[in-house]
């Protein structure tokens, strides 16, 4: 963290002339490896399902299903968060430079007994700390990011890739589709009712 700060600086004071090189160039840096996550099992799903339903998972069971159902970031269960008709807004989280963009991905029938859509969408617990040790202890060691795989997962058995992408937030890797494409809302809601996530 330290070595991007300064590097930042540095390359801003190059770049506005007060210096002519950035000292921060010379130190050698190694990026971290990404973690690699795959999607749950049906068995660990099934078993995820079960367990969020005991009360010591009160206050994470409504962000967990929105990580589930809709692919959401942990990040992203936030106040942004809420229901408009039959899609859930969220703001994603993953564009650079500052730039706000919201994510429109359709509700998923199966979804709709679950979430209780009075209460509170976001982690309810007094410390990220807290929020990040019980997702822990209800997935068996692994992070909430396991359900944003397992939602891509299970939702290209049953619908286009590129459709997947657009719920996800991530950029259709063809301009012509991070451009040009804009499907209607009932289509959506068409393609999201084809996916049969698992349920106990």
């Amino acid at each position: 963290e330290l070595r991007t700060l300064f590097n930042g600086i540095f390359k801003y004071a190059v770049a506005s002339g007060i210096i002519q090189h950035n000292p921060v160039a010379w130190i050698k840096f190694k990026r971290a490896e990404r973690q690699t996550r795959d999607a749950l099992p049906k068995d660990e799903i099934i078993a995820f399902l079960e367990r969020i339903k005991q009360p010591k998972y009160d206050e994470i069971r409504q962000a967990m299903y929105l990580l589930y159902f809709f692919g959401l970031r942990p990040c992203e269960v936030d106040n942004d968060v809420h229901k408009e008709g039959n899609f859930l807004i969220a703001r994603n989280r993953k564009r650079k430079n500052g730039k706000i963009e919201y994510k429109k991905i359709p509700i998923p029938t199966q979804a709709q007994g679950l979430i209780d859509w009075n209460k509170p969408l976001t982690f309810q617990t007094q410390s990220k700390y807290a929020q990040d040790e019980l997702i822990k202890d209800l997935l068996n060691g692994k992070t909430g990011y396991y359900l944003r795989h397992t939602f891509s997962t299970v939702c290209q058995q049953y619908v286009r890739p590129d459709i997947v992408d657009i719920w996800m937030g991530d950029s259709p890797q063809r301009l012509v589709g991070k451009v040009y494409t804009h499907f209607p809302d009932e289509f959506m809601c068409e393609q999201m009712q084809k996916v049969q996530f698992p349920l106990p």
